[in-house]
């Protein structure tokens, strides 16, 4: 059994270690492959670090919160949490008697490289979470300059940590590719592709809870309830979801759409009232996503179009596929292309294919959700994530 620490940088409301990578080391835990570590950097309230850290206690994981100061400015902060990080872990290695470290991303990257001789000293393995593009998706999406002082600083980091890795995970082929032609083919067994596997026990259809809350919400049998999960941003094309649900409303004006986010509440004035009251907005616990999901009709998962979205793997996707709900997808993200094409529970949606849209949504009452959630078990389950992260980590063969 190896000690491993997995290291990873998060906002105040972020919730991938706690829907994803918490599911994977417990997993990997109870196959006796690992004895897990977490140490989460962030700079979320006491509330919410005691929530994390005893839901990690419950898992058997052990876990540590470093805080990031976003005070008297956010750079200053981020670089104090680098500089104290860099001696906080060595010691934490050091105490825990640590076998593989494996940083998540861009910053916790930047703290394992100013370790690396004493690390290759001491023979710990480092894997590198690639984690898709994280530097070309905020040059995308936040407005980072790719000429300016900051990203060439990171891309540095990120590049280094890269070359010296003893293994990369990413969550795409597009990604592997790329990272393949960056350090040459020789080096391409040394990555691999990890998928974000949702536990097939967590999301899974409930008849009470889908009856009971369509109840809730006035909704019979036949009307279409749409469902969004996740973060709200410009990348997620919130405006582009509205138009299209309030396209299809205007002919069913019984059919509402949730969204389910811990996202600030959306300005709807524009609309007029009554489609406001067809929109529910939602900030539900992980544990209840499954309730409003098992409600939901059809799922959406949009991104706008930009280089950095080939190297994502959409969780929301694969947790919609795994309660059997068709989805309405973009093109382009990660291997989704691949995955779903051809595939009659999902639809491909761009600009000027709203006709085709609403006739496919008429077909959806008739798929088969049985055969959706056989689908993703295959592609998007936790027991995926579990044999991908054995074979990325030489755990198994």
């Amino acid at each position: 059994m190896i000690k491993l620490l997995f290291i990873s940088w998060d906002s105040a409301t972020s919730n991938y270690l706690e829907s994803l990578f918490f599911p994977i080391l417990k997993g990997l835990q109870e196959k006796g492959e690992v004895q897990a570590h977490v140490i989460q950097f962030s700079w979320a309230g006491k509330n919410e670090v005691k929530r994390i850290a005893e839901l990690a206690k419950n898992l058997e994981i052990s876990y540590t919160h470093h805080k990031v100061k976003r005070k008297p400015f956010a750079g200053l902060g981020a670089l104090e949490a680098v500089y104290r990080g860099v001696f906080f872990i060595k010691q934490y290695i050091e105490k825990n008697g640590v076998e593989m470290v494996m940083p998540r991303s861009t910053m916790p990257a930047t703290m394992v490289n100013r370790l690396w001789d004493w690390l290759k000293k001491k023979e710990v393995q480092v894997v590198f979470d690639a984690d898709g593009f994280p530097l070309q998706e905020r040059v995308d999406f936040a407005g980072m300059d790719k000429n300016g002082l900051y990203y060439k600083l990171l891309h540095g980091e990120e590049l280094k940590m890269l070359q010296r890795a003893d293994r990369i995970l990413v969550r795409s082929k597009a990604a592997k590719i790329q990272h393949s032609k960056e350090l040459g083919q020789e080096n391409a067994p040394n990555i691999f592709l990890v998928a974000n596997g949702r536990d097939a026990s967590h999301f899974k259809l409930d008849l009470e809870n889908r009856e009971a809350i369509r109840k809730t919400l006035e909704l019979r049998e036949e009307d279409l309830l749409w469902v969004y999960t996740g973060t709200i941003g410009p990348q997620y094309r919130l405006d582009d979801m509205l138009a299209l649900f309030q396209k299809h409303w205007k002919k069913h004006p019984r059919s509402k759409f949730v969204i389910l986010s811990i996202s600030k509440h959306v300005d709807l004035k524009a609309f007029s009232k009554e489609f406001q009251k067809a929109i529910i907005f939602k900030n539900v616990a992980f544990t209840e996503i499954p309730h409003y999901l098992s409600a939901a009709d059809l799922g959406l998962s949009l991104r706008q179009a930009a280089p950095s979205i080939s190297g994502l793997a959409p969780i929301k996707t694969g947790e919609y596929l795994m309660m059997g709900l068709p989805v309405i997808v973009s093109p382009g993200v990660g291997d989704t292309d691949q995955l779903l094409k051809d595939k009659d529970f999902a639809f491909f949606w761009e600009s000027g294919k709203e006709e085709s849209l609403e006739l496919w949504l008429q077909k959806v009452k008739q798929l088969d959700p049985s055969g959706i959630r056989q689908f993703a078990q295959t592609h998007f389950s936790l027991g995926k994530s579990l044999g991908d992260y054995g074979k990325a980590l030489a755990l198994e063969g």
